[in-house]
């Protein structure tokens, strides 16, 4: 069936043509006219057959909450009390610059976090040898409902249309591994590459707190540090001693303490990184973050919520 539109709500009423549990896939079909999208979602340009991504997060909103997961606003619980970064810059009469910067305390909804679903979408050829991004093969049951909503919604949000198809598509005899991190040693010149990756993602008011930041951790970090591609885009890992620091440069986000070594670490998708039953503490960014990051740059094994 194709769909034409923006968004859907109902999910059931596009898959009436399927019966239950039979097997599916959501995708639209690689055309001249859409390439640029697909190289947008995180394909490869030369559109290779077998290669498996989670799509940008900042292609769009559905990608986004694919990819990032999201915070719902209870407005049904009392307030919480919150820590809003704010800092300024102004020239005196002699051109001498300078900057600061303060917490202001405010009082919020409370947040429910919704882990990441961190959906895939592959490149497959059908029978005439045309190629198509598509999801993986899913049933047709509640199970999966959710599921194949998100997934229509976020090639509705970039390519505005998809299908959801049952085509008999064979399986590539060899599925692309993806390369999710750059590898970089720490440095003056790793310095400026992690500066422009926070001048890139990050608003210009927060910029300077998230430059500090991540120099503090170069500066504490004795061996390589990882900066993220594909789905990790706007991640950067530093290893302190016996911790992995996974410094989040995304909106609504925090500094995830890791107690995996990296090579464990790097075979992880993200939503398994980001499970609450993976990382040891998540700190959010307000004034005691840096208190709260030296006690595991020092290695106080006390640290951590989830922390046995």
């Amino acid at each position: 069936m194709k769909i034409k539109k923006r968004r859907i709500r109902n999910v059931k009423r596009y898959l009436v043509e399927f019966k239950e549990d039979e097997e599916l896939r959501v995708g639209i079909k690689i055309e001249e006219k859409n390439k640029e999208k697909v190289v947008k979602m995180g394909f490869d340009s030369e559109f290779i057959v077998g290669e498996v991504i989670v799509p940008n997060s900042d292609i769009s909103q559905s990608a986004y909450e694919n990819s990032e997961g999201k915070c719902i606003v209870r407005k049904d619980l009392p307030k919480e009390k919150a820590e809003r970064y704010w800092e300024w810059s102004w020239e005196d009469y002699g051109h001498n610059k300078y900057t600061d910067f303060k917490y202001i305390p405010y009082e919020r909804y409370q947040r429910d976090y919704v882990p990441p679903r961190a959906l895939e979408f592959m490149i497959l050829e059908d029978k005439e040898e045309n190629k198509w991004v598509v999801s993986h093969i899913l049933k047709n049951n509640e199970k999966n409902h959710n599921d194949i909503k998100l997934l229509i919604n976020i090639l509705l949000s970039i390519f505005d249309e998809c299908e959801i198809i049952n085509k008999n598509m064979e399986q590539p005899l060899k599925i692309v591994k993806t390369v999710n991190w750059e590898i970089l040693r720490p440095g003056k010149k790793t310095k400026e590459i992690l500066r422009n990756i926070v001048r890139e993602k990050v608003s210009k008011n927060r910029e300077g707190m998230y430059i500090r930041n991540i120099e503090k951790l170069i500066d504490n970090s004795e061996d390589n540090i990882a900066v993220g591609t594909k789905e990790f885009k706007g991640y950067i890992v530093f290893i302190c001693g016996k911790y992995a620091i996974l410094e989040s440069l995304m909106p609504n986000n925090a500094t995830y303490i890791l107690e995996k070594n990296w090579e464990d670490v790097s075979k992880l998708s993200k939503s398994e990184v980001l499970n609450y039953k993976l990382h040891i503490d998540r700190i959010y960014h307000y004034m005691n973050w840096e208190e709260k990051i030296n006690k595991y740059i020092k290695g106080d094994e006390n640290n951590g919520k989830n922390k046995k």
